[in-house]
């Protein structure tokens, strides 16, 4: 369904997007400034959802963007752009998340569902805290989603300290390798909470096998390209395990996510940490392996798509930083008849940074940065 309404902190009434002044005073305003907003984190800028997250007890934020003439509320999380299709989270989605509960403190591990870290930032279906501080967060994706989107989440539960364990039914997902994923077969709900269903992990676990390069080495050096160098060089092998051993271990510890270069192609899969141990001792010395992705298309949004939807922020929300007030607009005045005159908002894109205290007016970006209309050049005072 559209999201129609949004919260923002300090108002005790909805803000209505259909409506060119939200439906509060001096709404209109108020509205340019959000759309232009780029200088906070997302999370920090005070604006969430009104409608079927708040319903359901989740607090989300949101940030605004114009698209094709039309107000759109993004969140930043797909899991909550889900609830707005009127299903929210599928019975097997659920059930994934039950049986990594029951699987975790059969192992004698502490699970958590849908807990959010400390900043607000990560919300990870499952979080396991594990032994010897191991924070393992478990994340099912059943639904299609951005790969970009996944990335990003991934990135930030790096950020705040936990290691994501993602698990699809999808191939088509499971193809796109921007995280190591667990595939699973598709099953239906009775057979996923089922406790004697062994739930193979099909694929994102591998076995890491070293070999010698000398003269029994099969073809050239790896490294070099011709003749043989002596070392240990690493070959893999899918290893298929089932669903409950790998989150108990995995909270143990046992099982690592591996960032491995064999041959000339650098991938990411989970291998048993004693793997994962003799690789680095065997490689040594070499620079870290990083692997590349394919570049994702963008999604175009149809002009049937909801207003809610998820976009990926592009501000940086390595670190929140406190809300600050929103400043109030000042307009561009005739210099025919002295008064205020109206001017497209999509002109302005950042704050008027003159003088010694920056004026901080809407500004259009010119060779000499940021200027107002009274501070841009060749207008009297501004900049030469």
């Amino acid at each position: 369904m559209p999201n129609r309404y949004v919260k923002l902190a300090g108002f005790d009434r909805d803000l209505d997007l259909t409506k060119p002044d939200l439906g509060v005073a001096g709404g209109a305003v108020l509205l340019e400034h959000l759309l232009a907003d780029r200088r906070l984190p997302v999370v920090v800028r005070g604006l969430t959802c009104a409608e079927i997250c708040e319903t359901l007890g989740y607090t989300e934020p949101m940030y605004l963007y114009r698209r094709r003439g039309r107000v759109v509320a993004s969140h930043t999380r797909s899991d909550a752009q889900d609830r707005h299709r009127g299903g929210g989270e599928s019975d097997e989605h659920k059930a994934y998340k039950e049986r990594a509960v029951r699987a975790a403190e059969e192992g004698g591990h502490q699970a958590t569902v849908e807990r959010a870290s400390r900043d607000r930032k990560v919300r990870s279906d499952v979080l396991i805290r594990g032994a010897n501080g191991v924070l393992l967060g478990f994340e099912s994706q059943l639904s299609p989603v951005n790969p970009r989107e996944i990335a990003a989440r991934d990135a930030a539960a790096r950020r705040a300290g936990l290691v994501d364990a993602w698990q699809t039914d999808s191939r088509a997902l499971a193809e796109v390798l921007v995280v190591p994923w667990l595939r699973t077969d598709k099953l239906p709900f009775e057979l996923i909470v089922r406790r004697d269903s062994p739930l193979p992990l099909r694929g994102g676990v591998r076995r890491i096998d070293l070999v010698r390069c000398d003269e029994r080495f099969p073809g050239p050096c790896p490294r070099k390209g011709t003749g043989k160098c002596g070392r240990w060089h690493p070959t893999t092998r899918p290893s298929e395990v089932p669903f409950d051993p790998f989150i108990r271990d995995a909270a143990s510890g046992l099982y690592v996510r591996a960032m491995v270069k064999v041959k000339r192609t650098a991938f990411e899969f989970w291998t048993p940490a004693a793997d994962y141990a003799a690789y680095r001792d065997a490689s040594t010395g070499e620079p870290p392996p990083a692997a590349t992705y394919p570049r994702q298309a963008k999604s175009v949004m149809g002009e049937g798509d909801p207003t809610c939807r998820v976009r990926m922020p592009s501000v940086d929300e390595a670190s929140a930083v406190p809300l600050a007030d929103i400043p109030v607009a000042r307009a561009p005045r005739s210099m025919v008849t002295d008064t205020a005159t109206a001017v497209p908002a999509s002109l302005y894109r950042g704050e008027c940074g003159a003088g010694v205290t920056k004026c901080g007016a809407p500004a259009r970006f010119y060779a000499c940065g940021w200027r107002c209309d009274s501070h841009r050049p060749g207008a009297v005072g501004g900049a030469p």
